[in-house]
């Protein structure tokens, strides 16, 4: 699981954010890559099985039926 989520997000990092920084969009490529890492983090604690902690239990429960 582990290695699709890094394989995926690899494929996307290389064609999304590309594009803004070519045509001069510098602040919204920032932007794109800071939230581009934040969910990268989040895919790879999950597909590693590791607790994230939540402010709510209702929101960890809806994690967890999911997976």
């Amino acid at each position: 699981m582990v290695i699709y989520i890094v394989m995926i997000y690899v494929f996307v990092a290389i064609f999304d954010p590309y594009g803004l920084l070519k045509r001069g969009m510098k602040r919204d490529f920032y932007v794109c890559s800071t939230l581009y890492l934040i969910s990268f983090s989040l895919a790879f604690a999950l597909s590693m099985h590791w607790e994230i902690p939540s402010p709510s239990p209702l929101i960890v429960d809806l994690i967890k039926r999911l997976y």
